[in-house]
């Protein structure tokens, strides 16, 4: 009698860690990834940087992609436009390879055009909602923070981040612009960053990537 009990409790035991494992297995194939949408903005201000802003992509790349599928956009002329406009482009959706990451990036190349900042960010926004639904959703943004010509306003962007609980993320290169305009570049990224429960790094002389992303604290899944 002793004995069928012992073996009865060791079975019991047994049978809870496997439903233990099986529910923690479950729960975590339940947890939505999280979807990365990185801005690099290829604009005409940016020449003299867009190395670094290559340089800032990749390392973002490298942290992010173990934990969900990262998309790239950056700017290209739009001939179509009037004023000659950089509208934003998609260049690569939701990949989680990071060489084919990095060969998009690799591919980028500085446009002409005046900046659509504020368009690019809703426009990111507006695809992440579309294609990830039911992932966590985070948009990193490496640019000087200049925007001349977008078409939505900063408050109402922020508003419609707000309500789809993106986060914006970013690295502001501000040191090239002139006094008047850095300061506005920085106050517009500190807003839409602060505003949306995400952080920015802005260095002030030469750009430490590692730092950068660490100031960053990207979530990862």
């Amino acid at each position: 009698m002793i004995t069928l009990i012992a073996h009865s409790s060791t079975r019991a035991t047994a049978i809870a860690l496997v439903a233990l494992a099986i529910c923690a297995s479950v729960a975590a194939q339940d947890k939505p990834k999280i979807s990365y949408g990185v801005l690099l903005d290829s604009t005409g201000s940016m020449r003299s940087q867009f190395e670094i802003v290559c340089a800032i992509g990749k390392a973002v790349v490298h942290q992010t992609a173990p934990h969900g599928p990262v998309s790239i956009f950056d700017f290209a002329t739009d001939r179509g436009s009037k004023e000659w406009n950089a509208a934003p482009v998609l260049r690569i959706e939701q990949s989680q390879d990071e060489a084919q990451l990095n060969r998009t990036i690799d591919g980028l190349y500085v446009q002409g055009g005046q900046t659509t900042l504020l368009d690019a960010i809703q426009l990111i926004a507006d695809r992440l909602q579309e294609r990830a639904q039911d992932s966590e959703k985070i948009i990193v943004v490496v640019s000087d923070g200049e925007d001349r010509v977008s078409k939505v306003k900063s408050k109402d962007l922020i508003q419609q981040l707000k309500d789809r609980k993106i986060r914006v993320f970013a690295v502001g290169l501000v040191r090239e612009l002139e006094s008047g305009k850095r300061d506005k570049a920085t106050k517009l990224l500190m807003t839409l960053t602060s505003e949306t429960g995400g952080r920015a790094a802005i260095p002030k002389g030469s750009v430490n990537i590692e730092e950068a992303l660490k100031t960053l604290a990207l979530p990862a899944a």
